[in-house]
C-alpha cells in the first residue's frame, strides 16, 4: 500500500486529466448500462400497452435510447482518446522524472547496475505503469460508481432486490477476482524480474556479439536466453489463465446477478408492488452492470508486477547522488591550480582504499602525466577532479577554493574529461561533435576535428561530417571514436584537460600525432595525461606514477620515463 500511495503521489500533476479520464469513462458506462435498461422497458411497456390496447407515449423513450446510444458511442471514442492522453502524459513525465534523477547519479552511482537493466526501467518498468491508472484506478473507480448508480435505481424499486444483485455483482465481478489475484501476486513479481533479466541478457548479448562468437561462448548464452524466456513464457501463461477464470467470473456475474433479478423481482410483480416493465428494467440493468468488471481480472493480477517495477524505478529514485551542488555555490576563482591536499578516496565494498592519502600540487599549465598499473589509482583521480565522486578525507581546491565548494557546472566547465571509454550517441558525426559546444563555428568545428587528427578521417567520409555513428558509434573503431570524443571536449575549450588513455586503439605514430596537436592546442592551459604508453612523455613536465592508491614517484620525464 505504501508503494502504491507513493506511486500516486508521482500523477499529483496530471490530477485535471485523471478527473477528465474517469468523468468521461463513467459517463460512457451509464449511458451503455442506461440503454441496456431503457431498451428492456421500453420493449417490454410497449408488449404490455399493446396487450392492454391502450395507448402510450413512445415519443420520449424512443428519443431517451437515441440520446443513450449516440452518447455510449461517441463517449467511448472521447474516453479512449481522453484515457491515453492521459496515461502517455503520466508515462513520460515519470521517465522525464527518472531520467532527470539518473542524470546526477551517474556514472558513479550507478556503477552496480547493467545498463540493460538501467534501459529495462527507463522503458519497461515505466510502461507497465500504466496498469496503474488505465487499466486498474480508472476502472475501479468506474465500476463502483456505476454500481452505486445500479444500486440506487434498484433501490427506488425495492430494497432486498437492490441489495440482492449489488451482493452477486460485487462478490463475483470485483471480490472473487481480486482474491484471485493475490494468490497470483508470486507468479506477477516474477514476471516483472524475469522481464527485466530478459531485457539485459539481450542487451548484453547483441552489445557482446562479435566477441561471443568469436570466442566460442555464443551457444551457451544463447541456452542461458531461451532459458529466461521459456520460464517468462510459463509465468505469462499462468497469469493468462488466471486472468481468463477472472473475466469468466465476471461474465458469470452478469448472469447470476439477472437470475437474482428475476427470483427477487417475479414475486414482487406477482404481488403487485412491482410493474412488468419495470422488472424487466431491472434484469437488463443488473446483466449490464456487470460489463464495468471485464477488465478488472487482468488488472488485478497486474499489480503485483506493477508495484514490483514501482518498487525497482524507487530504488533508482532513493540513490543518494556522490556529489551534490553546494547550497551556495563560491564565484569561479580566478586561479586554475590545483592541489590535492591529503586525499582519500574508498569505492563501496572495497578492501582497501582507491587512493589513500594522496597530495599533488599541479600549477595551471602545467603538463602532468599519471602513470601505473592498472588499479593504481590514476582514474580516480580524474574522477575527483572532475567531480564524479568526492573524496571520503581530505580536500581538492581549485585556485585555491575548495571543489566542493563550487557549482558542478562551473567545475565541469573548466576541467574537462574525456574517459578510457567515450560515450557517442545515435547521430550523425558532427551532432556528437556539437554536443560539447552547440554553438560552435564551422570554423572553431574544423579547428577541433583537426587538433584531433580526424581531418583526414572526415574527408574520406561520403557524407562527412553528416555520417550517422551508428548505434553509440559502432560504426567507427574505438580509435576514432576515442579521437571524436577529444575533438568534441577541445570544442568546450576548457582550462584543464584530462586524457584519459587517449592512445588505446591507436597505432603509436597516430597517437604521437593526436597528443602532439593537442598539447600545442592546450598550450598555456594545464594538460594531465593517463596513459601506459611512453608516447608524448617528453612533452610533460612532471610524471606521477601511482602504485596501489599511493603517490611513489614524482619527477620530471626525463627521471621517469624509463620506468613507465
Amino acid at each position: 500500500m505504501k508503494d502504491l500511495l507513493r506511486l500516486l503521489g508521482l500523477y499529483r500533476r496530471h490530477v485535471g486529466w485523471i478527473a477528465l479520464s474517469m468523468l468521461v469513462s463513467l459517463v460512457a458506462t451509464l449511458a451503455n448500462v442506461g440503454l441496456m435498461a431503457v431498451s428492456g422497458w421500453f420493449i417490454t411497456a410497449m408488449a404490455a400497452a399493446g396487450l392492454a390496447g391502450v395507448t402510450m407515449n413512445y415519443f420520449t423513450p424512443a428519443a431517451v435510447i437515441r440520446g443513450l446510444a449516440i452518447l455510449r458511442t461517441g463517449g467511448r471514442y472521447v474516453d479512449r482518446v481522453v484515457g491515453h492522453e492521459a496515461t502517455l502524459r503520466l508515462l513520460a513525465d515519470t521517465r522525464a522524472h527518472l531520467f532527470a534523477r539518473m542524470v546526477p547519479l551517474a556514472p558513479a552511482a550507478l556503477d552496480d547496475l547493467r545498463s540493460g537493466d538501467l534501459l529495462a526501467r527507463l522503458k519497461a518498468d515505466i510502461d507497465r505503469l500504466e496498469l496503474t491508472f488505465l487499466r486498474l484506478l480508472s476502472p475501479l473507480a468506474v465500476a463502483l460508481l456505476t454500481l452505486a448508480a445500479v444500486g440506487l435505481v434498484l433501490f427506488l424499486h425495492d430494497g432486498l432486490l437492490s441489495a440482492c444483485v449489488l451482493a452477486v455483482l460485487i462478490g463475483f465481478g470485483l471480490l472473487a477476482p481480486a482474491l484471485a489475484a493475490a494468490a497470483a501476486a508470486g507468479p506477477s513479481r516474477a514476471l516483472t524480474a524475469r522481464s527485466a533479466d530478459l531485457r539485459r541478457l539481450v542487451i548484453d548479448d547483441l552489445s557482446g556479439l562479435m566477441p561471443l562468437i568469436l570466442t566460442g561462448a555464443f551457444a551457451g548464452h544463447r541456452d542461458r536466453l531461451v532459458g529466461v524466456m521459456s520460464s517468462l513464457v510459463q509465468t505469462e501463461r499462468q497469469l493468462a489463465r488466471r486472468a481468463a477464470f477472472g473475466q469468466a467470473l465476471g461474465r458469470l456475474s452478469g448472469d447470476l446477478a439477472l437470475i437474482v433479478a428475476l427470483a427477487v423481482g417475479v414475486p414482487l410483480v406477482a404481488a403487485g408492488r412491482m410493474a412488468g416493465p419495470d422488472l424487466a428494467m431491472a434484469a437488463l440493468l443488473s446483466l449490464s452492470a456487470a460489463e464495468v468488471f471485464m477488465g478488472l481480472p487482468a488488472a488485478f493480477l497486474g499489480v503485483a508486477s506493477t508495484l514490483a517495477s514501482a518498487r525497482r524505478l524507487f530504488a533508482i529514485l532513493d540513490r543518494q547522488p556522490p556529489v551534490t551542488e553546494p547550497a551556495n555555490p563560491r564565484p569561479q576563482p580566478e586561479g586554475r591550480d590545483l592541489r590535492l591536499d591529503g586525499v582519500t578516496l574508498r569505492y563501496p565494498g572495497g578492501l582497501r582504499p582507491a587512493l589513500g592519502d594522496i597530495s599533488l600540487d599541479i600549477p595551471f599549465g602545467s603538463r602532468v602525466a599519471l602513470v601505473g598499473e592498472s588499479g593504481a589509482g590514476k582514474s580516480s583521480i580524474a574522477a575527483l577532479l572532475v567531480r564524479l565522486r568526492d573524496p571520503n578525507a581530505g580536500e581538492i581546491r581549485l585556485g585555491g577554493v575548495a571543489l566542493t565548494d563550487l557549482a558542478l557546472a562551473d567545475v565541469r566547465r573548466t576541467v574537462g574529461m574525456v574517459p578510457q571509454k567515450p560515450h557517442l550517441f545515435t547521430l550523425t558525426l558532427e551532432e556528437n561533435l556539437r554536443l560539447g559546444r552547440p554553438s560552435a563555428t564551422a570554423d572553431e568545428l574544423a579547428a577541433a576535428i583537426e587538433a584531433a587528427s580526424l581531418a583526414d578521417f572526415v574527408a574520406r567520409l561520403p557524407q562527412g561530417l553528416a555520417t550517422p555513428v551508428g548505434v553509440a558509434g559502432t560504426t567507427l573503431s574505438g580509435g576514432e571514436a576515442r579521437r571524436v570524443a577529444i575533438a568534441r571536449l577541445l570544442l568546450l575549450d576548457p582550462d584543464i584537460l584530462i586524457l584519459d588513455e587517449p592512445g588505446e586503439g591507436l597505432d603509436p605514430e597516430t597517437e604521437a600525432t593526436v597528443l602532439d596537436r593537442v598539447l600545442d592546442r592546450m598550450a598555456g592551459r594545464t594538460v594531465i595525461l593517463i596513459t601506459h604508453a611512453r608516447a608524448a612523455l617528453h612533452r610533460m613536465d612532471r610524471v606521477v606514477e601511482l602504485d596501489s592508491g599511493q603517490i611513489i614517484e614524482n619527477r620530471p620525464p626525463s627521471d621517469a620515463s624509463r620506468r613507465v
